[in-house]
């Protein structure tokens, strides 16, 4: 029997096909850390982020590694992030 095991932090779409040498942005290293607002798809001029559904039906964002062009200003807009650090909430 096959036990579900939910995503637990930022997932990448063509991370290896990335010609960067800077490192892709990591929105969340644990998912209870995204509160899947899409403020960071909002921001994202080079649409290398889009919202999807994980199995239990919430919204995460998935960066597109040959899109993304490592301005991170996803990282910037997250809200979330900022009041969950000041606040030491952040999961390892």
């Amino acid at each position: 029997m096959h036990t579900y095991e939910p995503h637990k932090s930022t997932r990448y779409r063509n991370k290896e096909k990335s010609n960067s040498t800077k490192p892709l942005p990591e929105l969340y290293k644990n998912r209870d850390n995204c509160c899947g607002c899409s403020a960071c798809y909002a921001i994202c001029s080079a649409q290398a982020i889009t919202m999807e559904t994980d199995v239990e039906g919430f919204l995460y964002p998935i960066i597109d590694g040959e899109k993304c062009v490592r301005c991170y200003r996803c990282l910037s807009v997250c809200a979330f992030k900022v009041d969950q650090e000041a606040r030491g909430f952040l999961f390892p």
